[in-house]
C-alpha cells in the first residue's frame, strides 16, 4: 500500500551512541577510513552481550524469539554500519542504500553448516550483578 520512500524505519537500537559514533569512525577518520576493507579486515565478529535478562520480555520472546529481536534488527544494523561501502552523503536514502548492498551480499549459510559460523545462546536463569534474574521457561 506504500511506496518504500513512504515508509519511515528505525531501530532504536541506532540511537544508542556507540552505534552513531560507527559512522564518524569509520568515514571521519583520516587513519582508519583507507584501511576498512577486505584487504585488511579479515573477518568481523559481533557480540550481543546483555546486561539484563528477560525481564519483562519472556512473553515477547516465546512468540517472536530473540532471534528476531536481537539479530534480525540489531546486529544486522550493526552489520550494515560496520560493513557498507562509503556512502557518497550521509542523506538516508543513501546509507540505506548501501546497507542494502551489504544485505544482499551476503552468503546464505546452509542449515548443515550453522553450528561452524554461529554461536547461539539461551536466555537461562541464574545472577547478574548480584540479584537472580530469571530465564524463559522451557
Amino acid at each position: 500500500m506504500f511506496k518504500e520512500e513512504q515508509i519511515f524505519r528505525i531501530d532504536h537500537y541506532l540511537g544508542k551512541e556507540t552505534v552513531q559514533n560507527i559512522l564518524a569512525f569509520r568515514f571521519a577518520n583520516a587513519m582508519f577510513e583507507p584501511i576498512w576493507n577486505n584487504h585488511y579486515i579479515d573477518h568481523i565478529q559481533i557480540t550481543a552481550a546483555e546486561t539484563v535478562g528477560v525481564e519483562d520480555r519472556g512473553g515477547y520472546y516465546e512468540q517472536a524469539g530473540a532471534l528476531r529481536d536481537m539479530v534480525q534488527n540489531h546486529v544486522l544494523q550493526l552489520l550494515c554500519m560496520i560493513a557498507m561501502e562509503p556512502p557518497t552523503s550521509f542523506e538516508s536514502n543513501e546509507i540505506r542504500n548501501k546497507k542494502v548492498d551489504v544485505l544482499t551480499a551476503i552468503r546464505k549459510i546452509r542449515t548443515e553448516e550453522v553450528h561452524e559460523h554461529a554461536v547461539r545462546g539461551q536466555y537461562n536463569s541464574g545472577w547478574m550483578k548480584g540479584k537472580r534474574i530469571a530465564g524463559l521457561p522451557r
